[in-house]
């Protein structure tokens, strides 16, 4: 237990460093405000660092998720199955690159949309299923709590960026095009949330070991 979560941990983390160092490798060609981050898979120079990064993130959630299926607390049966969709969805999105914005899509990049948006989606579904059932537990009331707090802060971001992405896709009106552009950002701001949300996660497992 304690080493799944210090791999966990450790992985979540490194997700994090490679995020900023492909903000720093970027030479300009992803614009961070209105560029989702999977931009950065279809440039040579940041290709491989893209799928460092995401499979970091990946491998910290699996073994989240195997953290959570051996521990002793009452995290349920509903929070390991939504983490495995999050999981799942993060190792296809590092898989399949997306297709270039104004490009033909592909089955590839189909793939790695349905699966970014399926992980984003159920990521905070897991943090809430799992903070429910640690309330039951009193000594990590409020490690569940934090976890709560955080995953509806996820789940906000995840809607404000599906609704972003929705008006990149269908920029109908002046307003919709001017909030496209902050496509990138808003993506951003979810994922950011959602890291915090996974490390949240694997330190409230690590507070119930031996209780």
């Amino acid at each position: 237990m304690r080493h799944l979560t210090t791999v966990a941990h450790t992985a979540l983390s490194g997700s994090v460093v490679l995020g900023a160092l492909l903000h720093l490798e970027s030479s300009g060609h992803v614009d961070p405000v209105g560029h989702t981050l999977s931009e950065y898979a279809l440039h040579e120079g940041t290709a491989g660092l893209f799928t460092a990064c995401v499979g970091a993130a990946a491998a910290g959630s699996a073994a989240l998720l195997a953290g959570l299926l051996r521990s002793p607390l009452p995290t349920g049966t509903a929070a390991p199955v939504a983490l495995s969709v999050g999981c799942a969805g993060l190792v296809l999105s590092a898989v399949f690159p997306t297709d270039p914005k104004h490009g033909v899509s592909s089955l590839g990049g189909l793939v790695h949309r349905y699966a970014a948006g399926a992980s984003l989606a159920a990521l905070p579904a897991a943090g809430l299923l799992l903070a429910r059932g640690l309330q039951r537990h009193p000594p990590l009331r409020e490690r569940a709590r934090r976890v709560r707090h955080l995953s509806c802060a996820s789940s906000a971001g995840v809607l404000l960026f599906f609704a972003t992405h929705v008006s990149a896709a269908r920029p109908v009106t002046p307003m919709t095009g001017r909030v496209s552009r902050l496509l990138g950002l808003t993506e951003r701001t979810a994922l950011g949330l959602e890291m915090a949300l996974l490390l949240a996660m694997v330190n409230t497992l690590r507070g119930g070991r031996g209780r």
